[in-house]
């Protein structure tokens, strides 16, 4: 039972008497109860909520602000309906049901929901929702003081039948896709606000997780408690409720103590940018290598959120965020922790090892080494395909292949060269990434030649650049670089853009086979002057 602070003593105790009392099972709602909700509403503005069940029980009551009773605590039902009915008033309003009405039947499997509308004159009216597989059947009843005549009761059983049969589902029938609303605080000078949510909304969709929502706030500095503000945090919450969202994703770095607060204001699970992209890595390794990083990464990453996620008690452990071989129980201590990274770190310098091995055996065979870096999705594999004549996996989207690739590139009848494909950089790679992947991203350090692979379709390929370099640049390459912009077949009349023209650029298509002897051409030219 939650009653707003601002009701008056005398009202409270009034509505009070009605929590547990049992109404006439044949009636819809008891009428002195009906009316003193919107007794209530009508002197203090607030939504009076009443649920109750199939033997005229008064389950609950909730009086708050409009729209912001939160029903979560309920009970979860499997099939069926719950046997509740929910009845609340709409402050100074009609009584249409609202987007959210139709969320709480769905989410919360009500009997039924019924709103009453309220004027300074008393009532005007109620509809009452039914689920009806993924909508609702309405009924309008225009006397309010006559409800209980409208035979209310009976289209509840009628209505349950049915969702035993077919169980209410909003989502097209089919297994329910995680929901999930996007979120920035713009803080930066420099922060893109469309072009860093597009790209979470990528990020997101590669996931498997449908974006119903983004919203985003200018700020000087972020919320030392919410990042965003309270009252943008309100929204936040509402357009959780109304999407039917189970997830919220931050494009801003969050800690521990900051998930824990949002997770406990929105009642759903909160993660940020770099816990998505290390998800994804996790959906993408394959090789037991990509997968001790990946573990490394995620450790890393959860080890200073440690103390902060542990209040959450795990309420919402598992899923987008939290999968792959980096699944770890938020209960365990940071020593535990601690000693997982140690371990892992050991076992990747054995790799790390191996690898430097495999180099020095190239650089007895005298071949040299050409490796493909670049923004995520810029085409690299289907330009290692294309050279190479290989089957790799490579799709439109973000981080399609994780794990490094190196084979033999004929060049000309006497050019042989060792091919490396390796993973996708993107803008605000967690640092956790670098570290885990360094023995892999070690291979662009001691290439004789880089081909930065450049989408020159998308409007931030500059941008996207400047990410690549400055990864590249804190890795400490000092390869000779050749920038291959890509995807020119998806610019209708393609112009080559001025002043970047020049011995250390190429324009190709690797979808179509457009100019790539010429890419070849370039990089013989480049090897024979190593």
């Amino acid at each position: 039972m939650k009653i707003d602070l601002r009701l008056n003593k005398d009202l409270k105790d009034k509505l009070t008497e009605y929590f547990s009392v049992v109404c006439s099972k044949h009636d819809f709602i008891d009428m002195d109860l009906l009316k003193l909700m919107v007794q209530i509403t009508n002197k203090t503005g607030l939504q009076v909520d009443v649920l109750i069940n199939r033997k005229g029980v008064v389950k609950d009551i909730f009086v708050s602000e409009k729209e912001r009773v939160d029903f979560s605590a309920l009970d979860k039902v499997d099939g069926g309906l719950n046997g509740i009915r929910l009845i609340h008033t709409v402050p100074r309003g009609d009584s249409n049901l609202t987007a959210l009405d139709k969320v709480n039947l769905t989410n919360y499997k009500f009997d039924c929901v019924c709103a009453i509308g309220t004027s300074i004159t008393g009532m005007v009216g109620a509809h009452v929702g039914y689920p009806n597989g993924k909508d609702m059947d309405i009924v309008y009843v225009p006397n309010v003081l006559y409800i209980n005549k409208y035979g209310l009761l009976e289209k509840i059983e009628k209505y349950d039948f049915k969702e035993k049969r077919q169980p209410i589902n909003m989502f097209n029938g089919y297994v329910r896709q995680q929901r999930a609303v996007l979120v920035m605080a713009e803080i930066e000078k420099d922060d893109d606000i469309v072009t860093d949510l597009k790209e979470l909304e990528g990020l997101a969709t590669t996931a498997g997780i449908l974006v119903v929502n983004k919203i985003w706030q200018k700020r000087t500095k972020p919320d030392p408690k919410y990042m965003i503000g309270e009252g943008k945090l309100d929204e936040v919450a509402r357009a959780v409720k109304l999407d039917g969202a189970d997830l919220v994703i931050f494009d801003n770095a969050l800690n521990g103590s900051k998930i824990n607060n949002l997770e406990l204001a929105l009642g759903v699970k909160v993660i940020d940018r770099s816990m998505l992209i290390l998800d994804i890595f996790a959906m993408r390794a394959e090789t037991s290598e990509g997968k001790l990083q990946v573990e490394l990464a995620q450790l890393k990453n959860s080890l200073p959120r440690l103390s902060g996620l542990i209040e959450t008690d795990g309420r919402f452990g598992g899923g987008v965020g939290m999968r792959g071989p980096g699944e770890t129980k938020l209960e365990l201590n940071k020593r535990v922790v601690l000693e997982k990274i140690q371990k892992l770190e050991k076992q990747l310098r054995t790799v790390k090892k191996t690898r430097e091995i495999n180099r020095q055996s190239r650089k007895f065979s005298k071949k040299k080494t050409v490796a493909i870096v670049g923004y995520t999705n810029s085409g690299k594999s289907t330009l290692m395909n294309l050279l190479t004549r290989e089957k790799l996996y490579a799709k439109d989207e973000l981080f399609a292949t994780l794990d490094t690739t190196t084979r033999n590139l004929w060049l000309d009848y006497n050019k042989e060269v060792l091919l490396v494909d390796t993973v996708g950089f993107i803008n605000k790679l967690p640092h956790e990434f670098i570290d885990a992947f360094s023995s892999t991203l070690e291979e662009t350090k001691y290439a004789d030649l880089l081909l930065n692979v450049v989408d020159l379709s998308d409007p931030n390929y500059k941008k996207h650049m400047q990410v690549v370099e400055a990864v590249l640049k804190k890795i400490g390459t000092k390869a000779p670089v050749l920038t291959v912009f890509n995807k020119i077949d998806l610019l209708p009349g393609f112009v080559e853009v001025p002043g970047m023209k020049n011995e250390n650029t190429v324009y190709i298509s690797a979808e179509e086979g457009i100019n790539i002897d010429e890419l070849k051409l370039k990089i013989i030219n480049f090897i024979k002057n190593k």
